[in-house]
């Protein structure tokens, strides 16, 4: 008798062994999976940075980035309403980002596979990727049929009143003539862990 209490003992143990084991490797699998979601999401702040740069020498914001319009694709003049970043929706109607330009390899989703990104430098071995969307309707100027989203300007046509905030006075704030901006940036680190980051800008 004292036999088989010693065995279910010893394998009520092993199986609390083999049970703690797994435990802590799964914790520290997670904690290694956030280490490397961190690197990840800090490069993707240096791309957009280089992705701002790159915007800023798109000789003519109004139409989409080509041969003719500052290089490669990357860069698109209307907010494309039914874009899909991440690959992770379910309809077949959406515009997927080709981010490594492989046919969108990284999504089962079905979708159009139109839009190309643009590639930042490598930074400690994450590959990162943006692509931007200037906040107006259509491609083309800002005009009454294609509205923008675009910021108060304060300092162009302000009023002389600066320490008064009147909700009559119209004049204080004017629309400024440049859009805001979206850029979208993937960045794929080690054990393939992607981080999406989005930023709104204007100049």
């Amino acid at each position: 008798m004292s036999l088989i209490f010693a065995l279910l003992a010893l394998v009520a143990m092993s199986v609390g062994a083999v049970a703690l084991i797994r435990s802590v490797d799964t914790g520290a699998m997670v904690l290694g999976n956030l280490g490397f979601k961190q690197e990840a999401t800090a490069s993707a702040e240096r791309a957009t940075e280089a992705a701002i740069a790159f915007l800023q020498t798109v000789p003519d914001r109004t139409k989409n980035s080509g041969n003719d319009n500052g290089g490669a694709s990357g860069y698109y003049a209307s907010s494309t309403d039914n874009l899909d970043p991440t690959g992770q929706g379910s309809e077949a109607t959406r515009l997927l980002v080709d981010w490594a330009a492989d046919g969108c390899s990284y999504t089962e989703t079905e979708g159009n596979c139109s839009l190309g990104a643009r590639n930042a430098a490598a930074d400690g071995g994450v590959r990162s990727d943006y692509v931007i969307f200037r906040l107006c309707r259509q491609a083309g100027s800002v005009t009454e049929g294609n509205p923008c989203i675009t910021p108060e300007d304060a300092s162009a046509g302000a009023s002389s009143k600066r320490g008064k905030l009147d909700y009559g006075d119209y004049a204080r704030f004017k629309g400024s003539p440049d859009a805001y901006y979206r850029i979208i940036v993937r960045s794929v680190g080690a054990r393939n862990t992607v981080s999406y980051t989005e930023t709104i800008i204007h100049f």
